[in-house]
Parts: C-alpha cells; structure tokens; sequence
C-alpha cells in the first residue's frame, strides 16, 4: 500500500528523533538531528522526482550513519532551487541561528544539487561543499556552452540572487568539485567554479551522472565522508579512485561508457590492455562486440 504523500515517512521519522520537517509548495526542509557535531545540507537532484511513493533526502542514510545532522532540501519540481520563498526559509534559519550553532557545516550535492550546494554556501560561510557534477548556472550570458536543462531555463528566472553558483563559491572554506572532464558542459563550469579554495577531483569516463558510477565501484561513500569531513587530499582521492580498476564490474563498465560517449578507439585500447594484464569474461565480451 502506497501513502499518498510521498513524505509522510519522512516527516514520522524526524519528528520521532526530535527534529522538524517543513513543508512548501515547492520544496520540503527536514531536519534530522544527530550528534551536533556537523551539519550536513543536502540537496535533491532530478532523479528525487521520479520516485513518487517514499522520497527522503538525497544521502540520508549514510549521513546520518556518521552521527551527523542533516539538512535535506527536498524540490518537488523542476525549478533547481529557483524559488524566493525558499530561499526566505533558508535564509531565516541562517538569521535565527540555527547553522551557525554547529561546529561544522558541509554541503552536499550532485547535478542540480551540486549546483544548490555552492550557491548556497554563503548561508554558513567557512562551511565545506562535496559538489558531484555542478553547473554554475543556466544563464546563457554566463553560462553559453550549457545547451542541457531547457526546461529549468524556461520556468525560471536566471538573473537576480542565488542565479550564479560562482558567486557563492568564495563563501566556503573548501569546495570539492568532482566531475568527468570528457564532459564538455560540466569541465566548463568547473573552470568557471575553481578558485583557491577549490579541489578538483576529475574522473574522466565516468559521465555526468557520478554517484551512480561511485557506488558501483563501492567509493561514494569513502569519497564523501572524507570530503564532507574536509580532511580528503587529492592524492588520497587518486588512491582511492586507482582501487577501482580491480574491480572487473567496473573495467567492463569504464569500456561501456568510452564506447558510448563515441571514444571507440580508447575503449578497444583499454580492453586490450585490461585481457593482455588480467582477462576477465566482461571485458572479453565488451572486446567481442567491437568486432
């Protein structure tokens, strides 16, 4: 039996912890409380509005497996944050307090929520940004190479506050931006993002959609929790990023995705290399059907 409201789960189980939820006509704020050592903000992307029966926030789970708080910002429409009454909420909590009486701030996102993630840092300045994939913004002033999300531009506005994440960016104390630099779009608003306070974490095959490539490769976790942390260097992020070429699922998929993005010759490069150092039915497959 499904609710029909797709946040009644959500909204029991905060309440139960002792933290609150909030709904709009737009978007939800949940608050989940933990050990009051770090907040973590965590913002919805696309994917959020394709499940219509039990929505929490994105990365609930393993966040709050850490003892954190979290802050899940939760849309209900396209709209990628859009909305001045949101941003009332937002910016209320800020006025009343409530991020600055953690120790610790972090913000959390991919895509759309990476986006919302280095916008709204500045509502917790010194606060760190674990951003997978990020636009800096739809405005097609500032953003010209950004052809994707057609309808976001058509039903919002794109000038005034919160419309440029670079403007947010120099809020945080550290913004780890991971993205696929193979990835036109996303490579120009990382160059658009980077500053000194920036660490830039490229995985090159893995497409726009990180997280998901993350988790089968069992590092998304890893990754985040030390970025959320703040304490993730790039040479440890290259250490953990190198441990997924052991894995066979992974080799096959990296094959997949070059073949798929149209980099044929790479990928019958990387099968052969991978069968001559350790052959492995997936990749042989993947070889086979490169004819």
């Amino acid at each position: 039996m499904t609710s029909a409201d797709p946040f009644a789960a959500q909204r029991a189980l905060v309440t139960e912890a002792g933290g609150w939820f909030a709904d709009r006509p737009y978007h939800a704020l949940s608050w989940l409380p933990g050990r009051g050592e770090r907040l973590v903000v965590t913002f919805d992307n696309l994917s959020a509005l394709r499940e219509k029966t039990h929505r929490i926030p994105w990365g609930q789970g393993f966040l709050a497996a850490q003892g954190w708080d979290v802050l899940g910002v939760m849309t209900k429409r396209n709209d990628w944050y859009r909305d001045p009454p949101l941003w009332a909420a937002l910016e209320g909590l800020r006025d009343d307090g409530f991020f600055a009486r953690f120790p610790a701030v972090s913000m959390y996102g991919a895509s759309m929520g990476a986006y919302a993630a280095i916008t709204f840092a500045g509502l917790a300045p010194g606060c760190t940004v674990m951003a997978f994939a990020p636009q800096s913004t739809l405005n097609d002033a500032l953003a010209p190479f950004e052809s994707r999300y057609r309808y976001a531009r058509k039903i919002t506005d794109w000038t005034g506050p919160y419309a440029d994440a670079v403007q947010g960016a120099g809020a945080a104390a550290r913004i780890y931006l991971g993205f696929d630099p193979l990835v036109a779009p996303d490579a120009a608003h990382a160059a658009r993002l980077a500053g000194a306070n920036t660490v830039l974490l490229r995985m090159p095959l893995l497409g726009h959609k990180l997280p998901p490539a993350l988790l089968k490769m069992g590092l998304l976790k890893s990754l985040s929790v030390a970025a959320l942390s703040g304490t993730l260097t790039e040479a440890e992020f290259y250490r953990l990023y190198r441990a997924r070429r052991a894995s066979p699922l992974w080799q096959a998929d990296l094959i997949a995705r070059a073949r798929t993005q149209g980099h044929d010759r790479l990928a019958r490069r990387v099968a052969e290399k991978l069968m001559a150092e350790a052959p492995n039915w997936r990749v042989r497959h993947q070889l086979e059907a490169m004819g």
